[in-house]
């Protein structure tokens, strides 16, 4: 009896340990995976410039920051410029770069697409490694890599989840849209506009009136006004970009139809890009149904670390086209350097990362990342770049 006693204590604590394992296992899954953020003693220093459109920018600084604290804390020396809003600006910027001996890599938003092309070349031609973020070059073999977001497939999926809000309405796919456009000569939200057009068209009884606003808040508000008014009944209003949908959003107010989710008048509201001022208040309050947002702190963070693998290992360090990346093959979060921010950047939202063979269109592979669905339940989120934005002053550039 006793010899039995004992093996079947043996075999409940065997059978407790292995459930104490699988309950550890699913909590530390559920976590977000912290990474080291000093340099380890044998890790070379490099100088790497960091290239956006503009700084002073609540959108561009946490873009750039995402990058910029991640070299900084693995001692690496950062450069930013501003090349504000002016492509000629950036080339003559990337040319002066190309000229600093001691620089070894850039990243680079590419202001005007092709139009910097120069000085991506000039660069090129000095032996920089070049990593493209947010934004593409046309075809640029120059750069190893790209790091952005599906425009397409994050618009998409919007359209199909307004869909599915239409069905809720009216029990079929059916109802009246305004589609804000943004800039049509803009590639990135003529691609934005086509994820929206091609689910919409799919269903003959949802009709939807574009308006193109040269991605401004002032046209947005005249011309969604003018339908608010003339249409007889408007279903939703949608943006492909934040500048568009701020203006989307104070027409609603302006015309006397902003009402919360819940409400039987309320217009279905969906729009591109979170941001401190109308639009996240308006996610709060229920007047916007949800935004589609970008990874904006991941992109220079994983742009910074494959420029770091590139120059300590080669191009054997680069992912290879169908990879699939997670925050547990790549060390890129860091803890922001102020005083209250006791958390680590990115979110763990960009993942998983497909790598995209585009060598053809683009000469070079791209790391397309997830997008993030923002709405009343997550808006505070401290990891946004909405809401970081509104706690720093001084980015250190």
């Amino acid at each position: 009896m006793k010899r039995k006693y004992l093996f079947e204590m043996g075999a409940c604590l065997i059978v407790s340990v292995m459930v104490l394992s699988m309950l550890s296992g699913c909590i530390s899954e559920e976590k977000e995976t912290p990474a080291p953020t000093t340099a380890a003693p044998e890790e070379k220093h490099y100088k790497i410039g960091i290239m956006p459109f503009h700084t002073g920018c609540m959108w561009f600084d946490p873009f750039t920051a995402g990058g910029y604290w991640w070299l900084e804390a693995h001692g690496h020396e950062v450069i930013v410029e501003n090349a504000e809003w002016d492509s000629q600006k950036m080339n003559t910027i990337l040319m002066t770069w190309a000229r600093d001996p001691d620089l070894d890599g850039v990243i680079i938003a590419a202001l005007g697409g092709q139009e910097v092309i120069t000085g991506i070349r000039a660069l090129k031609d000095a032996g920089k490694v070049i990593i493209l973020t947010n934004n593409d070059a046309g075809y640029c073999p120059e750069a190893v890599l790209e790091v952005k977001f599906d425009s397409y497939g994050a618009n998409k999926d919007a359209a199909e989840r307004i869909v599915e809000m239409l069905i809720d309405k009216y029990g079929e796919p059916k109802g009246t849209i305004i589609l804000g456009c943004g800039d049509i000569r803009t590639t990135e939200q003529v691609i934005r506009a086509d994820g929206y057009r091609d689910v919409f068209d799919q269903y003959p009884n949802i009709v939807y009136h574009e308006i193109e606003t040269r991605m401004t808040a002032e046209q947005a508000i005249t011309k969604t006004s003018d339908l608010l008014r003339t249409l007889p009944n408007v279903d939703a209003v949608v943006s492909v970009g934040m500048l568009e949908f701020m203006g989307m959003i104070n027409a609603l107010e302006r015309e006397g139809k902003a009402f919360p989710v819940g409400d039987p008048n309320h217009i279905i509201c969906v729009g591109m890009d979170t941001c401190p001022s109308i639009i996240n208040p308006a996610v709060k309050s229920g007047i916007v149904d949800f935004v589609v947002d970008q990874p904006v702190l991941a992109y220079n963070a994983l742009a910074a670390y494959y420029m770091i693998e590139y120059l300590n290992k080669g191009e054997s360090a680069l992912p290879k086209a169908g990879d699939i990346i997670t925050p547990v093959d790549v060390n890129i979060k860091v803890k922001p350097p102020y005083e209250g921010m006791d958390f680590y950047i990115p979110s763990d939202a960009w993942a998983p990362a497909e790598v995209v063979d585009t060598m053809e269109k683009y000469g070079h592979l791209w790391i397309k990342t997830q997008h993030r669905i923002i709405d009343a339940s997550n808006v505070d989120d401290p990891t946004l770049w909405s809401v970081i934005t509104e706690k720093i002053t001084d980015w250190g550039w």
